[in-house]
């Protein structure tokens, strides 16, 4: 038995003050009520579906208010079942798989000889695999009934069960009440405003005035019914998962080869810009140096050397003159050694790294013997302490020598002082440094500030700076779209998703599973999803990254790391979707639309 006292519900306005029911078991109960009255939201409290009316309710001796969450849940699941206005049903599963479905709540296995008779008796004559969606609204509503049947609950509450049937089928239905009441003993909760029912109701309580008055009342014997704690524990949410999944696969497959795209193009993407600006960088590293040797758009006057001289980390300053000499070498002088260390092919007999330096075309000429120079009809001998590689890059001083000597700054003006130049102007000039790291700092606010100039040595750096920047850029600006997309399109398609998977969880939760259940089932399933594009992206980057000759353990593991923080992040982004849409679409908002 229910009994229901001092009940008070209100929305904007009261809608029922200081009500009383009584529901004996047994009997067909029916709440009568205009639209707006209150009878729908007062049955979806009794059947613990909401919780919006302030009431004393004792359910089979029971006071409702000593109930645990669990508990209430297990009577939701064990004790009722709810036929709601627009028949809901799985859609995700057949006919039988929905009975079945049902019968799983409560029961460990499935008796296909009572459902076979269920269906007989309400004469549902259908296929098994007949899907809900090609049924008709009085076919939904049987199968519904047998399902709750199914569950085998002695309460079976129903809304509104007559508003959308024909007159026909609301006299079929009529006789479906009877079959439940008398051959199956239910015990039945109905809020309608159909006068049919009054007809074939036992006790009738009707909402008018705020005031719930007991019209009718037949005193029938009671069916004594306890309410027992069963031991069956409900096991097939996972069962519903699939079925939902296969139902929907085409949606599941098309998000798994999206998030395929998009996790092989992030974490590509990532790990190929970290690796090429780092490639770069060594590039550059190998270029950096305490000195540069630049040219000026025009000749350097004393205050463009003074305002060089000046600026922060340049140590030094001189202006070099092309020296040629009569027999065809070009003498180029240098200030700081440290220019020429990643060059070095060969050392004849020193102890230092200050000395004559050759290219590779002087040393073919020379090897390592004294080489004669002559300027200015003055013949000096030179003996050189180191010979250059081959792919040493040059400075010139925009001449075309191929044989070219290179010493210290000092011994190079020794040599210059000692022949007459018609013209000291030059636009060339060597620049000292006083920190190496320094030197792409230095090299940026030289151009920054004089227009034109260009290196002697190294003219590649500026390209790779180029590059560089630009790598940087589009790194960031593809992980922003990659973001911006990935963003976008997962609240698309889970947005979808999750709105429609919404209803067949309150169904779930109308029928006594626990919301933490659900959500449980949902992240499990929604974690199998990811599976396979992640070990498809990843054997995908290790082929591209060995086709690349990029791959290597530090590679790998990097690109692992990248892969599974942008899973972590989808699925992140997903849940907090699912959250929200649980929000927007909370259950009591989707009971009262179904």
């Amino acid at each position: 038995m229910l009994v229901l006292k001092n009940i008070h519900l209100a929305f904007d306005h009261d809608l029922i003050k200081n009500g009383e029911i009584e529901v004996v078991d047994g009997q067909l109960t029916v709440l009568f009520g205009p639209s707006g009255s209150g009878k729908s939201s007062l049955l979806y409290d009794m059947a613990f579906l909401t919780n919006q009316a302030q009431m004393d309710y004792s359910f089979n001796g029971i006071d409702v208010k000593t109930l645990s969450h669990h508990e209430i849940k297990d009577i939701q699941r064990n004790q009722i079942s709810f036929v709601f206005q627009n028949i809901p049903l799985f859609n995700s599963m057949t006919l039988m798989e929905n009975i079945r479905f049902f019968s799983s709540l409560t029961h460990d296995t499935f008796d296909e000889e009572k459902a076979r008779q269920y269906l007989t008796d309400l004469e549902l004559y259908l296929d098994d695999h007949t899907s809900i969606e090609h049924l008709s609204g009085g076919e939904r509503q049987r199968l519904a009934i047998i399902c709750a049947l199914m569950k085998d609950t002695p309460y079976i509450f129903m809304d509104e069960p007559t508003a959308y049937l024909d007159e026909d089928n609301r006299q079929e239905f009529i006789k479906i009440l009877e079959l439940l009441k008398n051959q199956y003993h239910k015990t039945i909760i109905i809020a309608s405003h159909d006068d049919l029912l009054k007809e074939v109701c036992d006790t009738i309580y009707e909402i008018e005035n705020q005031t719930i008055h007991c019209i009718k009342h037949e005193n029938h014997r009671e069916n004594k019914m306890t309410y027992q704690k069963t031991s069956h524990i409900f096991h097939k949410l996972s069962v519903f998962f699939q079925f939902q999944f296969y139902k929907e696969r085409w949606k599941h497959r098309f998000f798994q080869i999206f998030l395929t795209f998009i996790l092989f193009m992030s974490t590509f993407m990532g790990v190929y810009f970290q690796y090429y600006q780092k490639q770069l960088m060594q590039s550059v590293e190998e270029y950096k140096s305490l000195q540069l040797v630049v040219e000026m758009e025009n000749n350097i006057g004393s205050t463009q050397l003074r305002e060089i001289e000046s600026m922060e980390h340049i140590q030094r300053v001189e202006k070099i003159y092309p020296l040629i000499t009569n027999n065809n070498y070009l003498i180029c002088p240098y200030l700081e050694t440290d220019f020429f260390y990643n060059d070095i092919e060969e050392t004849f007999d020193t102890q230092s790294y200050t000395g004559i330096y050759i290219n590779y075309e002087t040393y073919r000429d020379t090897k390592d013997y004294p080489i004669e120079i002559v300027l200015d009809n003055q013949t000096i001998h030179l003996q050189p302490q180191f010979q250059l590689k081959r792919t040493f890059e040059p400075y010139t001083l925009n001449t075309s020598f191929a044989r070219i000597i290179y010493m210290p700054y000092d011994d190079y003006i020794n040599i210059y002082n000692q022949i007459d130049m018609e013209n000291n102007q030059t636009p060339f000039a060597l620049i000292s440094l006083d920190d190496k790291e320094c030197y792409i700092d230095v090299l940026e606010a030289l151009s920054l500030k004089y227009d034109g100039m260009t290196l002697q040595s190294h003219q590649d750096i500026f390209m790779l700076l180029d590059v560089k920047n630009m790598a940087d850029y589009l790194s960031g600006t593809m992980i922003v779209l990659i973001f911006i997309i990935v963003v976008i399109s997962i609240v698309l398609l889970k947005m979808n998703d999750y709105y429609h998977s919404r209803f067949s969880e309150v169904l779930l939760e109308a029928n006594g599973i626990e919301n933490r259940k659900i959500m449980k089932a949902r992240i499990q399933r929604e974690c199998l999803l990811y599976i396979v594009p992640i070990v498809v992206v990843y054997i995908g980057l290790i082929i591209c990254y060995w086709g690349l000759d990029m791959l290597s353990g530090i590679i790998a593991i990097y690109s692992l790391i990248i892969l599974i923080a942008m899973t972590v992040f989808i699925f992140v982004v997903s849940m907090m979707i699912y959250m929200i849409i649980r929000k927007i679409f909370p259950t009591t908002k989707i009971l009262k639309s179904i």
